[in-house]
């Protein structure tokens, strides 16, 4: 590998990984438990339901972020 391609390697891993970063923040900053409390206080089912969603949308943001991560190491083999 040239230095070249090397550095276009490590440049791209770094904007995923800006990406992976964001979309993580993004869901964290989403799971406010005390606003879902609050917001379906009056109904046991729809504040159940609000978490459940919570934990589908987690699940599926984490796969998507170990599928990147696995992406981002086999580009690192050499």
């Amino acid at each position: 590998m040239t230095k070249n391609e090397l550095i276009n390697k490590i440049h791209s891993l770094k904007i995923d990984l800006k990406y992976l970063k964001k979309e993580l923040q993004f869901r964290m900053d989403g799971n406010n438990i005390e606003s879902i409390s609050e917001k379906h206080k009056d109904s046991y089912a729809a504040k159940a339901g609000a978490f459940e969603a919570c934990v589908m949308m987690d699940n599926s943001t984490f796969e998507r972020s170990i599928k990147s991560i696995e992406n981002m190491e086999k580009d690192l083999e050499l």
